[in-house]
Formats: structure tokens, C-alpha cells, sequence
């Protein structure tokens, strides 16, 4: 077990445990709606939230959505982020920011200039964010590289940002990143913590999490990441292959929290 993971078994209530769900604790799936966590995986959340360990959810996605594919009420205490941090949802109760100006026109514009490229490409809205999906092309990554300029271009007419994936173009509110969120969440007593991703998003969580780690601060991180990305793989402290083996590992600390 990687030292980290040690700190926090011994000092649970000191810990923060934030995640991905998408190609983190959930396989990629090419019907985004069909997305589940690994058996599992929710369960060993929810025993380390009972052992006193802060559990969130740190994700692109609608935050009521990730809640209901994973079940996660069945996490005490867990903290949802949704869009890169535009939502947070705890308890039951959902705090958002305001739908940015300039997506309503997008909706509008969008859908011509996708089925240009392929009838396969879809647009997926978010209501703060909306997302070009070329999974579904004949050429995936031909129709993601067509579609980058011009998405892009037309994206910052409006005032927005966009943020690539695999297979996705992101368009969202300029600046809002995953490492907002972590940075909430490392408040104290928190003096241990791991964030778990798997693609080009995820990144800036992996840095906020070693800027507050820094030398001379006492604290420690682990930047686990999961999956095939070259760049998160490189970026991370530890890397598994898939949402499997990294269930594997929250149920095994799990067991030692507990």
C-alpha cells in the first residue's frame, strides 16, 4: 500500500478522499446514461465516510446526475461537485451558479456545424456547460480534431471556455476548474488527502492538491490516476489501469479504516 494511503488509514478524520466518477470509479461507456461505478466502489466510499474520512465526488458532470447513476446517497456526509465546481451537492441540497451568457445561442448554433462533420457527433448540455461527444463518429479522433478550431472559435464569441477530453470538447464557464473544487475542500482538519482521475480535466485537481502539499507544509497527497491518458499518467504519483484496480484499493482501505 502506497504510504499515503497509510496516513489516512491511521488518521481517518484528518483525511480527504475526492474522486472522479466518469473512467475513475465508473468504465467509460459510449452511452454517457448506462455509466456505473464498479460493484463495489460506492460501497468501500461509504465505509470509509463511516470510519470519519471526508469523501467527495469531484466531477464534469451534473452533479444530480452522478448522484443518481451512483446511488451516492448512500454515502454519509459525501460532497458532490458538478461541472468542474459550478454545483455542489451535500444532503440533498444542490447550490449552483447562474447559467453563463452566451450558451443559450450556442444550443442554437451548435447542431449544424456537428452533423457537417458526423451524424455520429452529439451534443450533450449540461445547462451550465455543454459537451460535442465524437465518440460516436465513424472517426472519432478525425472528427474531434475538425471540430476543434471551430467549436472553440465560436465558444469564445460567446465568452466561454473549452476544455478538451477524450472524445470530447467542453464548453464552460472561462476559468472554473476541477482544482476549484479540491481547493474547498482542503480545509482543515484535513491534513491528508488523495484525488483520483482519469483524463486532461482532472489535471488541475492534481496540481492544487501538490501546491497544498508543498515543502514545509506538513501535509501530504497522492495524485492517483486511472486509465490510458498519457498525460494524466505522467502527472500522477500513482497510476492504475482502471477503475477496477482502483475499487480494489478503496476496499482494502476501507478494511483498514473500519
Amino acid at each position: 500500500m502506497h504510504p499515503v494511503l497509510g496516513e489516512i488509514a491511521s488518521r481517518p478524520r484528518e483525511a480527504l478522499i475526492a474522486v472522479d466518477f466518469d473512467g475513475t470509479l465508473a468504465p467509460i461507456v459510449e452511452d454517457p446514461a448506462l455509466a456505473r461505478a464498479v460493484p463495489g466502489a460506492i460501497e468501500a466510499l461509504a465505509e470509509l465516510a463511516r470510519g470519519g474520512v471526508r469523501v467527495a465526488i469531484v466531477t464534469g458532470r451534473d452533479a444530480l446526475t452522478v448522484v443518481d447513476l451512483g446511488q451516492l446517497q448512500r454515502v454519509p456526509g459525501l460532497q458532490v461537485s458538478g461541472l468542474h465546481g459550478a454545483q455542489t451537492w451535500c444532503d440533498g441540497q444542490l447550490s449552483s451558479l447562474q447559467e453563463p451568457s452566451g450558451l443559450a445561442a450556442l444550443r442554437v448554433a451548435l447542431p449544424a456545424l456537428l452533423d457537417k462533420v458526423d451524424p455520429g457527433v452529439w451534443l450533450e448540455d449540461k445547462r451550465l456547460s455543454l459537451v460535442v461527444h465524437t465518440r460516436r463518429a465513424s472517426e472519432p479522433a478525425n472528427a474531434l480534431a475538425v471540430l476543434t478550431e471551430p467549436v472553440t472559435t465560436l465558444a469564445a464569441e460567446h465568452g466561454l471556455d473549452v476544455v478538451g477530453g477524450k472524445f470530447v470538447l467542453e464548453i464552460r464557464i472561462p476559468s472554473l476548474s476541477k482544482a476549484d473544487a479540491v481547493r474547498r475542500l482542503l480545509d482543515a482538519p484535513i491534513r491528508v488527502a488523495v484525488f483520483c482521475g482519469d483524463d486532461l480535466g482532472d489535471l488541475p485537481a492534481f496540481g492544487a492538491l501538490k501546491e497544498w502539499a508543498g515543502a514545509g507544509s506538513g501535509r501530504s497527497a497522492l495524485a492517483i490516476a486511472v486509465g490510458e491518458v498519457a498525460e494524466v499518467r505522467q502527472a500522477a504519483d500513482l497510476v492504475l489501469d482502471s477503475p477496477a484496480e482502483l475499487t480494489e484499493i478503496l476496499v482494502e482501505l476501507a478494511d483498514l479504516v473500519v
